[in-house]
C-alpha cells in the first residue's frame, strides 16, 4: 500500500514538475518560436479581418506574395485593396494548436496552426484556414502558405468539398498538416 502511494505522489509530482520543464507534446517545439509563430498568425489573420493590407502582405513571404500573384508588397496590396461587400460585427481570430509541419514542394519545414475566423452579424459565419509558418529575419515569423478548410455543414458530397471536409472532421494537427501537403 505504501509503494503505491509513493507511486502515486511520484507520478503527480511528475505531472506538475514536466510542464515546467518545458517539456511538452508539441513535437520538440521550442516554446519561444511555438509562442511567436502563433503570434504571428493571429496577427495576420487580424489584418486581414481590419482590412489591414499592408501588415498582411508584409507578413507573408515572397512565395506567398507569388502565389496570390504579386511580386511586392505593394502589388499584393493592390490585389487585396478593393471595397468590402458588407462589413461584419464581432469578428473574433483564433489559433489552433502549433504543430511541426515538413517541408512539402516549394514550401519549407515550418510551423502549422489553425486560425478561425468568426463573425457576427449580420450574417454568421466561421472560416478555418490551415497556415505554415517559417521563421524570417531577427527571429520573426511569416506566413509561407494558407490552405482553406471547409466545414462539413458547409460542404458538397464530392470533389475538393468532400476532401476539405475530411480534413475538417480532423483534429487540428491532422487537418493543419494535411492540408499543407497538398497545393
Amino acid at each position: 500500500m505504501a509503494a503505491r502511494i509513493r507511486r502515486a505522489a511520484g507520478i503527480c509530482l511528475l505531472a506538475a514538475i514536466l510542464p515546467l520543464s518545458g517539456c511538452d507534446d508539441t513535437d520538440g517545439m521550442d516554446a519561444k518560436d511555438r509562442a511567436a509563430a502563433i503570434e504571428a498568425a493571429l496577427a495576420y489573420e487580424q489584418a486581414q479581418v481590419d482590412r489591414d493590407w499592408e501588415a498582411a502582405c508584409e507578413a507573408g513571404t515572397k512565395r506567398l506574395l507569388h502565389s496570390l500573384g504579386a511580386d511586392t508588397v505593394a502589388e499584393c496590396i493592390e490585389i487585396y485593396d478593393v471595397p468590402p461587400l458588407r462589413t461584419y460585427s464581432d469578428v473574433r481570430v483564433s489559433i489552433g494548436e502549433a504543430v511541426e509541419v515538413p517541408s512539402f514542394g516549394r514550401h519549407p519545414a515550418g510551423i502549422g496552426l489553425r486560425a478561425t475566423i468568426k463573425r457576427g452579424q449580420p450574417d454568421p459565419f466561421s472560416s478555418h484556414t490551415a497556415l505554415r509558418l517559417v521563421p524570417g529575419d531577427k527571429g520573426t515569423w511569416l506566413v509561407d502558405q494558407a490552405a482553406h478548410l471547409i466545414a462539413v455543414e458547409d460542404s458538397d458530397a464530392e470533389g475538393t468539398d468532400a476532401e476539405r471536409r475530411t480534413l475538417a472532421d480532423r483534429t487540428d494537427a491532422e487537418a493543419v498538416r494535411a492540408a499543407l501537403e497538398r497545393e
